[in-house]
């Protein structure tokens, strides 16, 4: 779903990370509280989700979307042409001309009246729990049907799954080990992938300072992270970095390019199971980074290698779920590494794959590479 904020945060994409995931590494610094501007106040004809933050709209809506199956004009009107302030697609989102946008309101309406009065307003209830990726809802379950039952298996603790995490990487404070980190591969797109694939480039210094420099067919952006200052620069246009944009660009850095990706400690953690992602079995971690978001950690129960990330975002209507796959663990200078990391929310548009071809330790790197773009 375009819009400038949408537009801006494809860069982040295309150059760090999906925009919204809150790391637990960064819980220790939580950024100033901030007064979220609120969708009655930045929107037209806003009926159901009152008081939800600008900010999650974007996301929320892609979540429902995909859960039916369907794009932004099966509810919404394009008008033809391009959006004359945006150079986007011209979209008419207060519109109601198309009927399924008012079946939309009601289903919403629907899902918040069930969550309330049965779930204490959590969001257990969700478009999918119903629709499964189709607007038309199964109300049979397949046969045969098959057996699900499943043994008991004894669980390590906490403190197990991430003594045996951090001795495969190479140890706790493998992070530390080295002065600068630079990383170059490439980055590729499920969606628009001859304009969006790109060479990329990532200089990190000390665990605050990151740059991200991304070369495509259509020029070269660039995000750079500097302790509590950042910028981002696409062409000839540049911009700061301050607030949430900040903050979710400084975590995502983090989680993505930082050789440890768990810093919670294990009392913070709970064990909820196993789960197979692919032909492995992973043990399954969840953390509360905090009352409204929530990430899962899957580690590989063999090598003990972080296989995946899955933070949910609890929004007003459903929870918004990201997620980033690591692949491909190589050996440089004594730590473990993924050289393949995937990444992937609710919209086909952020769905990347980033290959790594070249990872270097303790590279010389002048500060000045990290100083605001010249405007």
């Amino acid at each position: 779903m375009p819009s400038k904020h949408v537009n801006f945060i494809c860069i982040v994409v295309l150059c760090a990370a999906p925009v919204a995931f809150v790391m637990a590494q960064e819980s220790a610094k939580p950024a100033p509280a901030q007064t979220p501007q609120l969708v009655d106040q930045t929107r037209k004809n806003i009926q159901v989700l009152k008081g939800l933050p600008e900010s999650q709209l974007f996301p929320l809506m892609n979540f429902v979307a995909t859960s039916l199956g369907v794009g932004c004009e099966y509810c919404h009107v394009k008008k033809p042409g391009k959006n004359p302030q945006t150079g986007g697609d011209n979209w008419v989102w207060e519109s109601d001309d198309k009927p399924k946008k008012l079946v939309g309101r009601q289903m919403m309406k629907m899902v918040l009246e069930i969550n309330r009065t049965n779930f204490d307003r959590e969001t257990s209830v969700t478009c999918y729990t119903c629709h499964r990726g189709s607007t038309v809802i199964a109300r049979l379950p397949p046969l045969p049907p098959k057996d699900s039952v499943r043994a008991d298996v004894a669980l390590p603790s906490a403190e197990q799954v991430l003594a045996k995490y951090f001795a495969a990487i190479g140890g706790k404070e493998a992070a530390a080990k080295f002065k600068t980190t630079v990383m170059k591969g490439t980055v590729e797109f499920d969606r628009d992938p001859k304009e969006r694939n790109a060479e990329i480039e990532v200089t990190q210094k000390g665990p605050d300072k990151f740059l991200i420099i991304r070369k495509a067919p259509q020029g070269v952006s660039t995000v750079a992270v500097n302790g509590n200052v950042g910028w981002i620069k696409s062409g000839t246009v540049s911009r700061d970095l301050s607030g949430r944009d900040l903050e979710l660009t400084r975590r995502a850095a983090a989680a993505y390019y930082s050789a440890t990706k768990v810093v919670a400690e294990p009392a913070q953690m709970k064990v909820l199971g196993t789960e197979k992602i692919g032909d492995r079995e992973s043990y399954v971690l969840a953390f509360n980074v905090d009352a409204d978001t929530t990430t899962k950690y899957f580690f590989d129960t063999q090598t003990g290698f972080l296989l995946r990330q899955l933070t949910t975002t609890r929004t007003l209507l459903v929870p918004v779920p990201e997620q980033v796959e690591f692949e491909d663990y190589r050996d440089v200078d004594g730590v473990k590494l993924p050289f393949t990391v995937r990444s992937s929310d609710t919209s086909t548009f952020s769905t990347a794959t980033r290959r790594f071809t070249e990872i270097r330790h303790n590279v010389p790197v002048d500060d000045n590479v990290f100083a605001a773009a010249p405007r």
